[in-house]
């Protein structure tokens, strides 16, 4: 008799098999119900709904021109709000007269920032030199904020600020004990240009209200401002192509006389939908200011729904970057969400049922498709409905608190959730590793 024909060897073999079989058999039932997920943590963001396009500003403005012959200097920056008979330039004989005028200017305005502080010194107690530093700290970041924006304006005021302090501060700590000797040299120099004749010849004042600019492009007449809101497409693609007019060489600059001006743009039908008349947006100039600038949409021109729209956005606020613009990237931010951001992976539909009582106390069940996600729940994984504020290819942007007695499930997706971004075989209650 054969050792595998022995009776207690097949016994033994027979077990083995009933064993692998029991084994096999377990591990795949404890498969089905035990499978590993890939998560990822929902955490609060924002996203903005944007639109980008080719703008086109649109001002009312009128030219300043200089009527008497003779060197310039401007008494006024750009961007700078005007009064009507404002004094914009100031016109002197030659150059050097020009010149010195500046310089008496920038000396005079030194001399009473550190007579201010001369007299200041003896009736104020400063602050400790800690609070001096913030102090300098902030002003020089608002600086380098304006510097970055371009606002020549605001550089040369915050940059006035930033010396003043430091100035304050070196009183304070006793590293100076006053600035006559400044004081007295600055009096020196104003003396000196004092002997100095100069010419003024006449000045160059505002004809109307408004923003003052002074460089000009040849566009000032290709856009009717009060026509703005009639633009359509066809207008805009047809002017936008003209040559700028040849501008006389007496032009000086010009007024930008409402404080209100316009963006035309033209953008697909599909993106005009997501645009409403009278709405608030705000708009960005990325090549130009990191700001974003109010603006509301002031009207949105097509012939049907399904062709190009000229979008017309009405501002007010100016700067002397943006008085120098004409045409320009955009970019519209229509609206921004806030809410718990989770992957567009993530999100699913699933039937849900849920019994429902009126106000008079009969309770009906109501079944629904809902969209939610699958969240982590101790060993197992739980459907949660989600209410979407925003969606994007990527992400979808839930509303962190939503109605309760409008949800379907019991919960909802909550900030820190472990949400699941990959499994398979997935349903409401399976246990997962």
């Amino acid at each position: 008799m054969g050792i595998l024909n022995h009776p207690i060897l097949k016994r033994i073999i027979t077990i083995i098999i009933v064993v692998l079989l029991l084994v096999f058999i377990g591990y795949q039932i404890w498969r089905a119900n035990h499978s590993s997920v890939v998560t990822e943590t929902a955490t609060y963001a924002s996203i903005s709904d944007t639109i980008q396009a080719e703008g086109v500003i649109i001002r009312n403005e009128t030219l300043v021109q200089q009527n008497t012959a003779g060197v310039i200097t401007y008494n006024v920056s750009d961007g700078t709000k005007i009064a009507k008979d404002g004094l914009i330039a100031t016109v002197y004989d030659t150059a050097e007269d020009a010149t010195t005028q500046q310089r008496r200017e920038q000396l005079e305005s030194q001399l009473a920032t550190l007579q201010e502080l001369n007299s200041a010194r003896t009736t104020t107690t400063y602050t400790n030199p800690d609070n001096l530093d913030k102090d300098i700290h902030t002003k020089l970041y608002t600086l380098l904020e304006s510097i970055h924006e371009r606002d020549r304006d605001q550089i040369d005021s915050n940059k006035d600020s930033v010396l003043k302090s430091i100035n304050t501060r070196q009183i304070a700590t006793g590293q100076v004990t006053d600035f006559n000797a400044k004081i007295q040299s600055l009096q020196d120099q104003l003396t000196a240009l004092g002997s100095v004749k100069g010419t003024k010849k006449g000045e160059i004042t505002s004809p109307s209200s408004g923003y003052f600019v002074s460089s000009t492009d040849g566009y000032e007449s290709t856009f009717s401002y009060n026509d703005a809101t009639n633009l359509t497409v066809d207008d805009l693609k047809t002017k936008k192509d003209q040559k700028a007019e040849t501008q006389d060489s007496s032009v000086i600059g010009k007024i930008c006389d409402s404080y209100n001006w316009y963006v035309a743009c033209i953008v697909p039908a599909d993106t005009a939908s997501r645009l409403k008349e009278d709405a608030q947006v705000s708009i960005q100039l990325p090549f130009v200011s990191s700001g974003d600038i109010p603006a509301t949409v002031a009207a949105v021109n097509q012939t049907d729904g399904a062709s190009e729209a000229a979008v017309i956005l009405k501002c007010n606020y100016m700067s002397d970057t943006l008085s120098k613009v004409r045409d320009e990237t955009i970019q519209i931010n229509i609206n921004t969400y806030t809410g718990i951001r989770v992957s567009q992976q993530s999100v699913r539909f699933q039937t849900v049922s849920k019994d429902v009582t009126d106000e008079n106390g009969n309770t009906t069940t109501v079944t629904k498709d809902v969209k939610g996600v699958y969240i982590l729940y101790g060993n197992s994984i739980k459907f949660v409905e989600i209410v979407p504020l925003y969606s994007s290819n990527n992400y979808v942007i839930c509303d962190p608190d939503p109605d309760t007695s409008e949800l379907m499930t019991s919960e909802t997706l909550t900030l820190y959730d472990e949400v699941v971004v990959g499994g398979k075989d997935l349903y409401d209650g399976k246990m997962v590793k």
